[in-house]
């Protein structure tokens, strides 16, 4: 059954929505990627349902939610904080805004969340911590080895509370809660990126392949390793994969060619990707040199797979990393396989190629 209405909400078309923050965050891409989905529109019809893998603070599935572009979204996230985090924000709302409430805001309740692992927590308890962590910690930064905002002496500028407004962030909460109620967000899963498409290809073949799209904003392809927990810090209490990589290797590339090999070849629905633009991305076959999707042939047979062209934009954005936490300018890459007829290319969302996909090669 397909969701006609748009949320109804203060805070639907708002400027900030989610309650975390979070590192390596892009000021302005979520305006871009509403606009791929809005053209793509045009041919395909609303999406009924944005998946986002690498959910983090999903600013962008609440953007595109709030304003109508698609009509439900899914969340998943491989941290089990987060994913607490979101499990507990949509479907236990007013006891979070509550629990938040109570919970003092200084440098003694951070040290005890720190020492608290996730895995003793209960799924309430543990969005607890990804919340007070998330907005009492130097960029949002939820393991490793980033301090305090303020520092261990709160003597600067900022203390530890600054970010932490509990009526800003109710509001915010309750915004979740509503979207969760009115069946907005769909779901929120505790699983990688390569299980959430694969399973959502199971739950929602009904929808497959145009009315389904995945949003995916995977880690930095050559940054910091202090940003994300479960991809990069060992220290961060996460067990290795079944193939025996910590964190699935995300440091090492082997991840991103994972990725790379699963979008290119066995993705049963439209997608965009979106990376720091590194030239290896677009200049190794192993990552995203390809025009097309090359599904091999049993694939596209049994499952479907289409032989969708990629089309490639550079964006300019402005960015907060972990170091200064200053805002910087930076190139973004943005990969879809969304119709390349509805893609814009324009000063905004400029080519990375002039050429044209050739006629019957799957670019509609």
């Amino acid at each position: 059954m397909e969701i006609t209405e748009v949320p109804k909400h203060p805070l639907a078309t708002a400027r900030y929505q989610s309650p975390l923050r979070y590192p390596g965050a892009k000021s302005g891409l979520g305006r871009h990627i509403k606009t791929l989905v809005d053209k793509g529109s045009a041919s395909l019809g609303r999406p009924q349902l944005l998946v986002e893998p690498f959910a983090g603070g999903a600013s962008t599935a609440l953007r595109l939610v709030g304003a109508g572009s698609v009509a439900r979204v899914l969340l998943a996230d491989a941290d089990p904080l987060v994913a607490a985090f979101w499990q507990t924000a949509a479907a236990d709302t007013e006891w979070l805004i509550d629990r938040m409430h109570d919970e003092p805001v200084t440098l003694e309740r951070w040290d005890y969340w720190r020492r608290q692992r996730t895995a003793q927590l209960t799924c309430k308890e543990a969005a607890v911590k990804c919340l007070f962590l998330n907005r009492t910690t130097f960029s949002g930064i939820l393991h490793g080895r980033a301090g305090p905002i303020g520092g261990r002496t709160q003597s600067g500028r900022y203390r530890i509370d600054c970010r932490f407004n509990k009526e800003s962030l109710a509001q915010r909460l309750r915004f979740v809660g509503r979207l969760y109620d009115d069946g907005h967000i769909a779901d929120v899963w505790c699983k990688d990126w390569s299980t959430t498409l694969c399973d959502v290809a199971e739950w929602y073949p009904m929808l497959l392949p145009d009315r389904v799209i995945a949003y995916l904003d995977p880690p930095y392809l050559a940054k910091s390793p202090r940003l994300y927990a479960v991809s990069f810090d060992p220290a961060g209490g996460y067990a290795a994969s079944p193939q025996g990589i910590v964190g699935q290797a995300w440091e090492e590339g082997l991840a991103h060619y994972r990725l790379a090999h699963h979008l290119r070849t066995a993705c049963r629905f439209r997608w965009i990707l979106s990376y720091d633009h590194d030239p290896e991305l677009t200049t190794n076959w192993l990552l995203y040199k390809a025009d097309r999707m090359t599904p091999n042939p049993e694939d596209r047979r049994l499952l479907g797979i289409r032989a969708w062209y990629i089309s490639k934009r550079l964006v300019n954005l402005h960015y907060t990393a972990s170091g200064s936490g200053k805002r910087r300018l930076s190139e973004e890459l943005l990969l879809t396989t969304l119709p390349s007829r509805r893609v814009p290319a324009d000063d905004v969302l400029r080519p990375l190629v002039s050429r044209r996909p050739a006629e019957g090669l799957g670019s509609i």
